[in-house]
């Protein structure tokens, strides 16, 4: 179904389970290979080898690079973290760039599929953010190419390049109609979407049409932190890091009496990020090679990946660089769509594995002159290993080790004391390993650089640099993903899908349809959902007017709610209460969990599913819509814009106090119910208004429908008995499904006829006595 009931009182289930109008043949071969474990990883270091091997790197620096970019932190962090998509679309990234690369070096064919199915594979996964970032990367890496073609005078290889490169995006683009238009609707009707409302003082500064400024660079990289790249704990790790029995915290707890046990858990980050599950953390060694590759790399191509790099790094700083990212924020097209801009350090998570790749890559070459080779070695060795030296040895001259979020912590002046010099610990342990690290690599360059029979030495330095760059990435790696992270699928399940008392109560309702509001924290629960058609839920792009609702009117009637409940015990006060909530009221919100162990409240002022309104009136704008909220009573009146005008036609009503409406089936894409009035009047629907899929029809006629009371539906219902039901049926959707069925299609047939045709040839030419090993005479 494309629509869902159970989280935000209703909302499009697009962007939550997915939806296909169509047959999207690519999205099938993505269904085939899919695993939640270590499926993504698998077949990130599958691409990221295929990719270093079309860079020319031989087998064994392909695998070194492979897992240095599918070993990078930040990929285990967000498995944790249950980011599993953006996982996947990061698995898929290095076929594009192969593509891209491929492209630019006129093997135009197989450029072309390979950055079409990469890109393919992107979109369907669906995490627009991190395609986003990709694309703008590309862009950056496609002026690079079309400056050299230029300045060669390459104009037919550049025109063939472009036309391949527009060719492909428009086969993906047409592959992929469907989810595409997809997005681009319900954005539009998202948090993301146009704002309509004037912004209140406290919300802050928003532009038209994006999310609010503070909201998309809540989570900004610091500028020093971004040192985490070569030290991970620079900064302290995650925020709610564990600290062992040599600690100073440890030791100061059991001195003051704390019941502890082998470890304490404490805020050691220290950044000024709200919180983190940990640091992007590269290697010490990538970043070694990665400046390395800066100083003897001859080819141009080296500084738009480097200026690619920064550019992504000034992205990911966020509100510490305001400059330019007010700037991107204002100006840059859909820049403010998307929130945690740190997110934008997965570009440079490919950028150094490239560039430390071909930095082994020239020195095994033996291209470069020996002198120009070991000065670069010394200068790149000496900055990385003499900054974490350095932070080694007197951290304390450069850090403070406090962050501004300290203070909500509210802790005692001993605790806050041992933290500190535990954070330094922490930093000065970090900066010693990446040390040694980056000693061990340089150490195995220079006896390369060193050796006479360099052939010789070459498995040696194979061997040694792949072992350093998985055993630095690896260690690092399991202080955020390790088994205490993989438990059963029953275990799992019964932890957290277990009913409660509340849950078990509600559920013996035979009503086909109301709401539950669980008190605890409910727009940012999503475990309510699983059981109930809940008030709230978690979603990151929750359809905008919904989220206007949650701020100006759901927030202080829960807020109101809550007060109530904790200072009173009459169950007389507490049922009046919820005379007050009437936005609470008109989403029909019969059930409140107060408390999961105990049996929820029952709201007696819930509206229910529909209701015959005895008055309405329109309003000009949408300020003066929600502010009509404050004074009417949804039970009896109703507020209309007035762009909805056209579908009440005068209507006069004449109020019937016998008039019923009633559900009498809920499905998630079809809801029906009868009525019965001696008048025609006005129904609301307790049921979220949203204009592209939602049908309405009066005994099997179709009538439109209005949206009311800023989120509802209404229609007019004549009187009489009658038959009404809602379908949901995005007609443009299954249009652009069968757009979708074609040229997925067609992109899997030339994907497959092309691996046919290669392989066919591949037989053929070996079979060839021209390719045999047999000596043929001169005749």
């Amino acid at each position: 179904s494309g629509w869902t009931g159970t989280v935000f009182s209703g909302m499009p289930s697009y962007q939550i389970t997915g939806y296909e109008s169509g047959i999207n043949f690519i999205k099938h071969l993505y269904s085939f290979i899919y695993s939640e474990t270590a499926g993504p990883i698998f077949f990130f270091l599958l691409t990221s080898y295929i990719l270093f091997l079309l860079l020319g790197a031989p087998w064994w620096l392909a695998i070194l690079g492979a897992f240095a970019s599918a070993f990078s932190s930040y990929n285990m962090i967000i498995i944790v973290a249950g980011h599993i998509t953006k996982v996947w679309v990061l698995a898929f990234t290095p076929l594009v760039f192969s593509g891209l690369f491929l492209i630019f070096r006129k093997k135009f064919w197989p450029g072309l599929l390979l950055f079409s199915l990469g890109l393919s594979l992107m979109i369907i996964v669906n995490h627009l953010q991190v395609t986003y970032y990709v694309a703008i990367f590309c862009f950056i890496l496609f002026i690079g190419f079309v400056i050299r073609s230029l300045s060669k005078k390459e104009y037919k290889p550049l025109s063939i390049a472009t036309a391949t490169l527009a060719l492909g995006v428009v086969l993906v683009v047409l592959s992929n109609i469907d989810s595409l238009y997809i997005n681009y609707e319900s954005g539009n009707e998202s948090t993301r979407g146009k704002a309509e409302l004037t912004p209140l003082e406290s919300e802050g500064s928003k532009v038209a049409d994006g999310l609010e400024k503070d909201y998309v660079f809540a989570w900004s990289y610091g500028k020093d932190e971004t040192l985490s790249l070569m030290i991970p704990n620079i900064k302290g790790g995650a925020s709610g890091g564990t600290l062992g029995k040599d600690s100073h915290l440890y030791k100061e707890m059991k001195r003051y009496g704390a019941q502890v046990g082998k470890e304490v858990q404490a805020p050691t980050y220290w950044g000024e990020k709200p919180f983190t599950s940990g640091p992007v953390y590269f290697g010490a060694i990538v970043c070694f090679l990665f400046l390395f590759a800066l100083l003897i790399i001859p080819q141009n191509y080296k500084w738009w990946l480097l200026g690619g790099t920064i550019f992504f790094i000034f992205l990911a700083w966020g509100r510490n660089l305001a400059w330019f990212n007010d700037f991107m924020y204002y100006h840059f097209p859909l820049y403010n769509k998307f929130r945690t801009v740190e997110t934008a350090l997965i570009i440079p998570g490919f950028t150094f594995p490239i560039l430390a790749v071909l930095a082994i890559k020239e020195l095994i070459s033996q291209n470069i002159p020996s002198k120009k080779i070991r000065k670069s070695l010394f200068i790149s060795a000496g900055i990385t290993a003499g900054i974490c030296l350095l932070l080694w040895i007197m951290p304390g001259f450069f850090f403070n080790f406090q962050s501004s979020y300290d203070a909500q912590y509210g802790l005692p002046d001993w605790y806050y004391d041992a933290l500190i010099q535990d954070r330094q610990s922490l930093l000065q342990a970090d900066a010693l390993r990446s040390f040694i690290y980056i000693a061990l690599a340089a150490g195995l360059i220079f006896l390369y650089i060193q050796s006479k029979n360099k052939k010789k030495i070459i498995p040696f330095l194979a061997s040694g640099l792949i072992v350093l760059v998985v055993c630095d990435l690896w260690m690092v790696d399991k202080r955020y993903l390790n088994a205490s992270n993989f438990v059963s699928k029953k275990t799992y399940s019964e932890q957290l899908f277990t009913k409660t008392t509340a849950d078990n109560i509600i559920l013996q309702d035979p009503n086909p349809s109301y709401r539950v509001l669980n008190l605890n924290n409910p727009f940012q629960d999503s475990r309510t959902s699983y059981f109930h058609k809940s008030i709230g839920g978690y979603h990151a792009a929750k359809l905008g007017r919904y989220q206007d609702l949650i701020d100006r009117r759901l927030n202080p009637e829960i807020s109101s709610l809550i007060n109530t409940f904790n200072s009173s015990t009459n169950m007389e006060e507490i049922t009046n209460a919820f005379a007050m909530t009437p936005s609470l009221n008109m989403l029909n919100t019969k059930y409140i969990i107060y408390n999961p162990a105990q049996p929820p409240l029952i709201n007696p002022y819930a509206l229910g599913n529909a209701w015959f309104v005895e008055s309405y009136r329109f309003v000009n704008t949408p300020d003066e819509e929600m502010n009509a909220l404050n004074s009417i009573n949804p039970g009896t009146e109703a507020v209309l814009e007035r762009q909805f005008e056209g579908n009440l036609a005068n209507l006069r009503i004449t109020p019937d106090e016998n008039a019923v409406i009633e559900m009498t089936a809920y499905y998630p894409d079809k809801l029906e119910y009868t009525s019965s009035s001696s008048q025609t009047g006005l129904a609301v629907f307790s049921e979220i208004y949203y204009e592209n899929g939602w049908k309405a029809y009066i005994d099997g006629e179709r009538v439109p429908i209005s949206r009311a009371d800023w989120t509802l539906r209404a229609i007019v219902i004549p009187a009489g008995d009658h038959k009404i039901e809602f379908v949901f049926e995005p007609d443009k959707v299954h249009l652009f499904g069968i757009i979708t069925t074609i040229f997925s299609g067609l992109l899997l047939i030339l994907i497959l006829g092309s691996l046919i045709i290669y392989f066919r040839k591949t037989v053929n030419s070996k079979q060839s006595p021209m390719n045999s090993k047999t000596v043929i005479s001169k005749q």
